[in-house]
């Protein structure tokens, strides 16, 4: 039998920029895919119950009968942990509402997960900065471990890296990942920071792929970035936190 995916979304009351990256991947990836189950996730954000019901209106006309979260609170983490812990399939396709996609993605993408040390096949964006031919496929960040007291190793280790972007992910691994989550720490940087330890050894063994495309090394753009800046919105990451401020003008 093939195997079965399902689609997760994260999403803020921004039912514009949602229409923009639906529309994008529908043409590109959706279409290719017959997806078990979409579940999608709206936090309470950047928008009021009227933006919040035109998102759900949305994802009613894009899908035969998504599963919608409304939380009564924002929270980044718990909202993808919330879609994941709900998944059941073997795979997921997981993105946030502020992306596009360049290229047609089809299921010939999974085949990657052959080699059963990946967990994850990732689209690439430029924010990535990465440069395939001197880092290789895999996504990964240097870190240097602690010796003793506040001195650390001046040789740093490779620790992999894994993305709540754009990307494929088996399942049982993002169940898995979900489990271990900190709801208070950022869901990608709480894997390699060496601020959540079970999370860290458990994804350890893993591999996350960057899908180089077909087109362009650049699969998904951004558009996040541009409707912050607009707001005037900037994202920090504080102690592992991922914490959005506005900037005075």
């Amino acid at each position: 039998m093939p195997p079965t995916i399902e689609l997760t979304i994260v999403a803020a009351r921004r039912p514009s920029l949602l229409a923009r990256t639906l529309d994008s991947f529908h043409q590109h990836l959706f279409r290719h895919f017959n997806f078990s189950r979409a579940l999608i996730n709206i936090d309470p954000v950047w928008g009021d119950q009227k933006r919040s019901d035109e998102c759900v209106e949305l994802l009613n006309k894009n899908f035969p009968d998504p599963t919608v979260f409304t939380p009564e609170s924002a929270g980044f983490t718990a909202a993808v942990k919330r879609v994941w812990s709900a998944t059941k399939a073997d795979f997921i396709f997981h993105l946030e509402d502020d992306w596009l996609l360049n290229e047609d993605i089809t299921p010939a993408i999974l085949d990657h997960f052959n080699d059963p040390s990946i967990a994850q096949v990732s689209l690439v964006s430029k924010e990535k900065n990465w440069d395939r031919d001197r880092r290789g496929d895999f996504h990964y960040v240097k870190r240097r471990s602690i010796l003793f007291g506040p001195i650390k190793s001046p040789f740093p280790k490779k620790v992999p890296a894994f993305t709540t972007s754009p990307a494929f992910t088996r399942g049982d691994f993002a169940r898995r990942w979900a489990s271990l989550m900190d709801e208070k720490l950022d869901p990608e940087k709480q894997a390699y920071m060496g601020v959540n330890s079970p999370l860290e050894k458990f994804v350890k063994p893993y591999r996350n792929y960057l899908y180089p495309g077909k087109l362009n090394e650049i699969t998904i753009v951004d558009t996040g970035r541009e409707w912050r800046d607009a707001r005037n919105i900037q994202k920090e990451i504080v102690h592992g936190s991922s914490v959005w401020t506005t900037r005075a003008d």
